[in-house]
């Protein structure tokens, strides 16, 4: 019985350690992906200013260069709020998955460890 109970210590270890690894690996490929969308959003920050620079120019043939600068703003201002707000509930909800993953990684755990103490 002793036997049988260090063999599935042992197998629970090499679980924990892949998942470790999987986690690593994960982190790593998230590091990556985070760097790639911040170089992508900065070169869309520059795009986007060169394509105001022109709108500008077309726009200010018909309105005011007041109204042109508000209207851009209020455009900016009402986009920025939306991603704003989608941007925070994707992190709410990843959040709240990671937790309820680790929670019940955590229970299993604890039940095998149950499980073998009074076996």
């Amino acid at each position: 019985m002793e036997a049988l109970s260090q063999e599935v210590v042992e197998l629970v270890r090499q679980d924990v350690e892949r998942v470790k690894e999987e986690l690593a690996v994960a982190a790593a490929e998230g590091r990556r992906g985070s760097t790639a969308l911040a170089a992508g959003g900065v070169l869309g920050v520059l795009a986007l200013l060169a394509a105001q620079e022109s709108a500008v120019r077309a726009l200010e043939r018909v309105w005011p260069a007041h109204r042109v600068t508000g209207a851009l703003a209020a455009a900016y201002g009402v986009t920025a709020v939306a991603f704003t707000g989608y941007g925070y509930e994707r992190l709410r909800r990843a959040r709240a998955t990671s937790r309820q993953v680790l929670g019940h990684s955590v229970d299993t755990v604890r039940e095998l460890a149950d499980e073998l103490a009074d076996g």
